[in-house]
């Protein structure tokens, strides 16, 4: 690995350790300065701001959300209908996760998500993209009839918001198991809809 890139990623490593224990907002560049053993001089070449380390680590946390979604895609023996749940299973899983247990990088996401809107558009894109793909399969087996992939995919992905979205996911008067009933309920719904007549 070239040296800068390695020293990148010490800083990004270290900064999300620190969110996750401190918080975002109360961290400074001077403190994960320190704690990477380099001066805040030093720190500025690699990074504008702690906004640009914090928007790369949104942004794999995206990724990781997103390789989930298309493990999902991969799975053996699953008919449309099962790759759809389990897909957003996965995606609901994911996420609380992240919200519940991670309280500080749940607060990094949603401040990022918020001021870098691109990056939640790119996101939904992909996970509109595997969505189509999971229909595209339905109707290649007769097990789905839809007419317009593209359109349908991205109304599931609407329809779904509560289940991807962390602020939604995190609405307190939800407990995980709730949310797993009501994503299980939303989804068999949405494919009786799509099911083939």
């Amino acid at each position: 690995m070239h040296e800068s890139v390695a020293i990148k990623q010490q800083i990004i490593d270290v900064a999300d350790t620190r969110f996750r224990r401190y918080g975002f907002g109360k961290t400074t560049m001077a403190e994960i300065a320190k704690d990477c053993n380099m001066s805040a001089a030093n720190l500025y070449r690699y990074f504008e701001n702690k906004e640009t380390i914090g928007v790369t680590i949104c942004q794999n946390c995206l990724k990781e959300k997103e390789m989930m979604g298309k493990e999902v895609l991969k799975r053996e023996g699953l008919g449309a209908a099962a790759r759809l749940e389990a897909f957003f299973f996965e995606i609901l899983k994911y996420t609380y996760d992240l919200c519940a247990n991670d309280h500080h990088l749940f607060e990094l996401v949603a401040y990022i998500s918020k001021e870098h809107l691109d990056l939640v558009q790119r996101h939904q894109e992909t996970l509109r993209s595997f969505i189509a793909e999971i229909l595209a399969e339905g109707n290649r087996t007769g097990e789905f009839e839809v007419a317009d992939i593209v359109s349908t995919a991205n109304t599931v992905l609407l329809a779904t918001v509560h289940f991807y979205y962390p602020p939604l996911v995190m609405m307190r008067n939800h407990s995980f198991e709730d949310l797993v009933q009501a994503e299980k309920a939303v989804v068999a719904l949405l494919v009786q809809g799509l099911a083939k007549h």
